[in-house]
């Protein structure tokens, strides 16, 4: 049997990579203050957190996933976002009250959260396999219902949650992701359903045995990934006041580099929520400052991917520093 002791260089991991993660952050502000004139100014700030929640929200859902292990994963969260967007533009246009709509979109994102776990968990189909299964069928159904087309005509008030500001923050950073990033990370720190989402990645075997329900926790951590999947899907309708079949096109792979690149160990067991936010803030900083210094699209995912690599590498490292194979 392979275990892992702690050495002297490396006392905890996770800080060492939040501080690891956070000096990049620095490193990416200055680099985007270099390249773009328009970076470095007060306006940035609130412009830069007002991309931060949807994303933030799925790469605290793919955290959670991955982090009870399995191994697992959820590549349908972007087409989750698509699909709830316009089963609530649906409902809004048959006459229901655009909030009572949002309250059924949450709903439906826990379903489809849960028919993942479902596949994964019961019908044992691989992740990686079911989530790239449901991806195809819910983002197909998102366009297929709406033959491509947005959903409009959303009352202006609905734009209070992704337009509006409080203390110059936007809303769906004050009201949103902040509460949420701080219960997800006390459940974790906190309380025994964090510590059973641990002790499921890192051996489910004997978290079976110590009498958890394995099973149960994943197939209802896929189920909030599908719930904070579906916020994520309001704030961006509230944002363009209109519901896009194709809104969450591309999300799931930035979610999954959010999670890893913020310490998330692929095979579950490690990771937190402070590295996920401070991934979200390098990644959403890069992007800002890539697009405000015209930089294309293309060159901004193959930056994301080198540091995700050059990232991942690092912590390897870390991992043979402050341990002893035996």
């Amino acid at each position: 049997m392979t275990t892992w002791t702690k050495g002297p260089a490396i006392r905890d991991p996770l800080q060492a990579r939040l501080i690891l993660l956070l000096g990049l952050w620095l490193v990416a502000i200055a680099a985007m203050t270099l390249l773009s004139p328009y970076f470095w100014r007060v306006s940035t700030i609130p412009y830069l957190l007002q991309y931060v929640p949807v994303l933030g929200l799925l790469g605290l859902g793919q955290t959670l996933v991955i982090l009870a292990g399995g191994p697992g994963i959820d590549l349908s969260v972007g087409s989750v976002v698509s699909l709830v967007g316009v089963a609530v533009g649906g409902l809004f246009t048959l006459g229901i009250d655009i909030w009572v709509a949002c309250g059924f979109g949450v709903v439906l994102g826990a379903a489809l959260g849960g028919v993942n776990g479902l596949l994964i968990n019961v019908l044992r189909i691989p992740s990686l396999m079911a989530t790239l299964a449901t991806m195809f069928v819910f983002g197909g159904l998102a366009l297929a219902t709406t033959a491509g087309r947005p959903i409009g005509g959303f009352p202006p008030e609905f734009a209070w949650l992704g337009q509006g500001h409080t203390f110059g923050l936007p809303n769906a950073f004050v009201f949103v992701l902040l509460p949420v990033a701080v219960a997800l990370h006390v459940m974790l720190t906190r309380t025994t359903i964090g510590r059973h989402i641990v002790a499921c990645g890192n051996d489910d075997r004997a978290a079976h045995l110590s009498g958890l329900n394995v099973v149960r926790l994943r197939i209802a951590l896929y189920a909030l990934s599908g719930v904070l999947a579906a916020l994520g899907s309001i704030i961006s309708m509230s944002w363009f006041l209109a519901a896009r079949p194709d809104a969450g096109r591309g999300m799931e792979l930035l979610a999954v580099t959010i999670a890893v690149l913020g310490g998330t160990h692929i095979f579950g067991g490690t990771g937190g929520v402070p590295g996920t936010i401070a991934a979200l803030l390098i990644v959403t900083t890069l992007q800002i400052g890539l697009q405000l210094a015209n930089i294309s699209a293309a060159w901004q995912l193959g930056l994301i991917g080198v540091l995700l690599i050059v990232s991942v590498s690092r912590l390897s490292v870390w991992r043979r520093a402050g341990g002893v194979k035996s």
